[in-house]
């Protein structure tokens, strides 16, 4: 391993109110590791977007790719002016097109999860061809909360086999954020009205968690 790769949205990135030398937990495993990190991660990123990013990638020999999956609520689509990216929190202010996904297909759970799932397997599949070794994590607990997750039919249980979840890693169960919160970590914001996102502690604490559990993150300048 030369490099760890992040993929994800806000979550994973360096918050404004982080202390300057204060790090996310992918970038905070790298140094620990002594290898470079790379970060593909946007804020307000979608699962669509992510695995964009993932498959038009140039990944390096010995990369190691992180992803942090997030919202499923969120989408991407492209359109005549080039890539365009919706959410269920600011749509209504964006233009007629989001509006009309989320009160027709975009409101429906099945749509949600549905490609949610298709997109963690696309990744998968991707990164599997190009033998790029990778953990997954959720940044929070939408799909792991689902109703159609925990109690799917035929076609999505059919997704849900094909994917790898040994290599999707849970904090105790949980996404990162919603782990954060259940260890009382503090959570910083711009805004008080807003929960806002796990402070230096919580990507502290998410970084020695994974390092224990992924055999890869086990040995500094691991080969793996």
């Amino acid at each position: 391993m030369n490099r760890i790769v992040s993929f994800g949205s806000s979550p994973i990135l360096h918050h404004p109110l982080f202390n300057k030398g204060d790090l996310p937990f992918p970038a905070i495993i790298a140094k620990k590791l002594d290898v470079d990190y790379v970060t593909r991660a946007k804020p307000l990123s979608s699962n669509t977007k992510i695995t964009r990013k993932i498959l038009t990638y140039k990944f390096q020999q010995r990369d190691f790719a992180f992803v942090a999956w997030s919202s499923p609520s969120r989408f991407e689509f492209r359109t005549e002016h080039g890539w365009m990216s919706i959410n269920p929190a600011t749509y209504k202010t964006e233009d007629s097109f989001g509006e009309q996904w989320y009160n027709g297909p975009g409101q429906w759970e099945y749509t949600i999860i549905s490609i949610a799932l298709k997109e963690i397997l696309i990744a998968q599949t991707f990164l599997n061809q190009l033998n790029i070794p990778y953990i997954f994590v959720f940044d929070n607990d939408e799909i792991l909360e689902s109703h159609l997750y925990i109690n799917p039919d035929v076609y999505l249980k059919s997704l849900l086999t094909l994917i790898d979840w040994d290599k999707i890693i849970k904090f105790e169960g949980h996404g990162f954020m919603p782990w954060a919160k259940s260890c009382n970590f503090e959570f910083v914001s711009n805004n008080p009205e807003i929960d806002g996102k796990p402070g230096s502690n919580a990507h502290i604490a998410a970084a020695d968690y994974l390092i224990e559990k992924v055999p890869a993150f086990a040995i500094k300048g691991s080969e793996s």
